[in-house]
């Protein structure tokens, strides 16, 4: 049974809110997305508390940030593929944190965090309002059909212990509603979001360029992305050999890190489009690089609401994407970008090409732009937050 208002934890008229966060995926959009959070919601109406794994050593220093800035935070241990006594442990130290801490939310992030979370609220009374943001669906990964089928059936069972469910975008809502994961009344929509000033000006391509040894007047499309299968980097590597072929002079820029990275150059090396790529690895300057560039291109397999291509508007660059729920939210055929079939070099390829030919391609990146400013900046996905906490803090809406 999901949490309900008797059971809602509340506090005195006027004390923060206590949220506890979940994470386990302390790497890409869920990290950066729980940073917002944490950095951005007002200390004076939150108590936030994060309680995450260390799926990668880099996230200490987020942790140390965090600390530094009155946010709690506790590491926790939590396996990313499923592992019963691996949970079990896992489950058993959450609740007992949540039995102390005693959370007026409980707000679980990606698939296993948010099970977790969910899971653990049932254990603990009175019972946090419970919050679930998958980012991405588990059964959106290219997977067979019976892991599918598994990952669909967890989300659903969870589902039903679930007071809100949180979509970063209008495709995520639509796939929560077509796969019945939660009722329509508990899945709301916040848009992820980034700040307009993320955007580095008075940058000039040329010096860009010159740094990255890219020809001044050559096509230069470049990506943003772990080096991990579900970015399928291998797919535009294939394409940029295709592409070659089309637009001889043609860069592209790969920003990114990740255990493919040495399969992805042994790749290009055997297509022998080795000397057209840039591998600058994991950078902390990618606003500037992308001033460097003529097209972005994203290849990926499953996404929830890719920030990649926020960051792409706020540079005005019109964008190659893989036609999936996400990039779709975002890019439009002919208005903002183009979309490719998903693990298909060729058509990546000739939309590439297509693009690069396209008379309007400074206009679609202009509307892009224009779309990322008017719906999807975090000052609107933080007040979303912050609305949702209080709606549920105050026991409307609550499941039953």
């Amino acid at each position: 049974m999901a949490a309900s208002s008797s059971g809602r934890c509340g506090g005195a008229l006027g004390a923060r809110i206590r949220v506890v966060h979940v994470l386990e995926a302390t790497v890409g959009g869920t990290r950066r997305h729980v940073l917002d959070l944490c950095f951005g919601l007002p200390a004076e109406r939150f108590e936030q508390h994060l309680i995450c794994s260390l799926r990668t050593p880099a996230f200490q220093a987020d942790i140390e940030g965090l600390r530094a800035r009155g946010v709690r935070v506790t590491v926790l241990p939590m396996r990313r593929e499923i592992s019963p006594p691996a949970d079990l442990g896992a489950l058993w130290a959450l609740s007992e944190l949540l039995r102390r801490d005693r959370p007026d939310i409980l707000h679980g992030h990606s698939a296993k965090g948010g099970f977790l979370a969910r899971l653990a609220a049932r254990q603990v009374q009175p019972r946090p309002a419970t919050v679930y943001n998958p980012h991405a669906f588990p059964f959106q990964m290219t997977v067979g059909s019976v892991r599918r089928w598994v990952y669909l059936e967890l989300e659903r069972w969870a589902g039903r212990h679930t007071d809100r469910l949180v979509a970063v975008g209008p495709s995520q809502l639509a796939l929560a509603l077509e796969h019945r994961v939660v009722p329509p009344e508990r899945a709301v929509l916040i848009r992820n979001g980034v700040r307009p000033t993320d955007l580095v000006t008075g940058v000039e391509r040329e010096a860009v360029r010159a740094e990255l040894d890219l020809p001044p007047e050559s096509p230069v499309f470049g990506t943003v992305a772990a080096l991990v299968p579900q970015k399928d980097v291998a797919s535009l590597v294939r394409a940029a050999a295709i592409l070659k072929r089309q637009l001889r002079d043609a860069c592209i820029v790969i920003v990114g890190d990740g255990a493919q990275r040495k399969v992805l150059q042994q790749l290009a090396a055997r297509l022998g489009c080795a000397d057209s790529i840039r591998f600058l690895g994991h950078r902390q300057d990618v606003p500037r690089l992308l001033t460097g560039l003529d097209v972005f291109v994203l290849s990926s397999l499953w996404e929830g609401l890719p920030y990649a291509l926020l960051e792409a508007g706020l540079a005005s660059l019109p964008v190659v994407a893989t036609d999936i729920a996400g990039c779709r939210d975002l890019i439009t055929p002919g208005e903002t970008g183009l979309l490719a079939r998903p693990g298909d070099p060729m058509d990546l390829a000739a939309r590439m090409s297509e693009l690069w030919l396209n008379t309007e391609r400074e206009t679609m990146g202009q509307r892009l732009r224009e779309l990322v400013l008017s719906q999807y900046r975090l000052d609107q996905m933080l007040a979303g937050h912050a609305a949702l906490y209080e709606q549920l803090h105050g026991g409307r809406g609550l499941a039953t």
